[in-house]
């Protein structure tokens, strides 16, 4: 190639027809970077930002919705359960803490030492608060079927349901307290001058019954406080999605002026405006530089753009799927506490549109995408 008439003509059409193809296929890689990367008004970049927002704005429906059924659940209860479940948790809670005071004053009357006036007033405070007790405990399931209407949702019936076994313990342990702290009461202010023995039992009954309003306080106040629990949990998400891709500007220019050199003397060469000697020479110098920058702009756009789509995706994934795992688990146990002809809990789980198959139209504005749930969601 260093003179005319040293190459052949077919020789002379495949360098023009190679030059000519170098230089369309550069211009066609820079053609659909600035499309699909470039320009923010057709890149698929842009396109995914949209996605993620349709997903955050998804998202941010179903917990405004779970915000708004918390309401109504937190409404309810309060109108028709929390008076009688707080009156009776802090019942049991004044006599868990009298009984308290009461062993240390029956573990002093098995010791040398004397039980005083105070203490037996105190011992007398706590027989009368077992004896309200009883009758509250006697009352209450009776006072929740009366707040309760039939046609009422969201009504947690099933609070004394789940708790019966621990009721049934308490109750017994409480007429034991009572029989025993009768007598005892009754003995100290007739015979103030002598000790008569006690069973230890007593001490370890008394124990046991501290355990058991304990529990079953806490099993009276799980409703609740699943209820704040869910609240807070939804408080604390976030529906903001973000995705920022920064171009690697230096590889792209060096790419720009790459393309714009490989036009040049494509046109110069074909115009005889630079010689088959110096085409080459200009080949052998950037040629190989030319390959290196389309390669090393590929590399930095896999690593700053495609990884990281990757990753986000990944993470978005798992995202929606602890969010809407959770969500299903936490419903699911709200609904064990409803009347099974409550099914009001179930229809708000069917009307998440996470069921539905999902839509993507990346032609509007707002892309429409709603989430086929995984099998991993479902675990609940």
């Amino acid at each position: 190639m260093e003179t005319l008439h040293r190459v052949d003509a077919s020789l002379l059409i495949k360098t023009v027809s190679l030059l000519t193809e170098a230089a369309e296929l550069h211009r066609r890689m820079r053609i659909q970077i600035d499309t699909d990367v470039v320009n923010t008004g057709t890149s698929w970049t842009t396109a995914f930002s949209k996605l993620l927002t349709s997903l955050g704005d998804m998202k941010g429906g179903h917990i405004a919705d779970s915000m708004s059924l918390l309401s109504t659940l937190n409404d309810v209860y309060l109108t028709n359960v929390d008076n009688l479940v707080t009156g009776l948790s802090k019942q049991l809670q004044d006599c868990d803490r009298l009984t308290a005071e009461a062993f240390v004053i029956v573990g002093r009357w098995l010791s040398p030492s004397s039980v005083s006036d105070a203490e037996v007033d105190r011992l007398q405070l706590l027989l009368d608060r077992f004896r309200y007790l009883d009758i509250t405990l006697s009352d209450f399931e009776f006072m929740m079927s009366i707040t309760h209407n039939s046609n009422l949702r969201y009504f947690p019936g099933r609070v004394k349901v789940d708790c019966i076994r621990l009721f049934g313990t308490v109750v017994a342990l409480l007429n034991w307290q009572i029989e025993w702290l009768d007598v005892f009461v009754s003995n100290i202010s007739t015979n103030t001058g002598s000790k008569w023995p006690i069973d230890t039992i007593i001490l370890v009954n008394m124990t046991v019954f501290r355990s058991g309003i304990a529990d079953l306080s806490e099993c009276l106040l799980s409703y609740e406080k699943e209820l704040n629990s869910f609240e807070g949990a939804l408080l604390t998400l976030s529906t903001m999605i973000t995705f920022n891709y920064e171009l690697p500007t230096a590889s792209l220019r060096k790419f720009n002026m790459d393309s714009h050199w490989l036009d040049t003397i494509a046109s110069q060469y074909i115009s005889n405006s630079v010689s088959k000697l110096n085409l080459a020479k200009a080949l052998h110098a950037n040629g190989s530089e030319v390959l290196t920058n389309a390669d090393q702009l590929y590399s930095d756009m896999e690593l700053s753009l495609f990884s990281k789509v990757s990753d986000h995706i990944d993470n978005e994934e798992d995202n929606m799927v602890s969010f809407y795992g959770d969500l299903l688990r936490r419903v699911t146990s709200l609904q064990r506490y409803m009347f099974p002809n409550d099914t009001s809990l179930q229809h708000f789980m069917r009307s998440l549109s996470i069921w539905r198959m999902p839509i993507v139209n990346f032609q509007k504005s707002q892309v429409l995408f709603i989430l086929l749930v995984t099998p991993a969601i479902v675990k609940v």
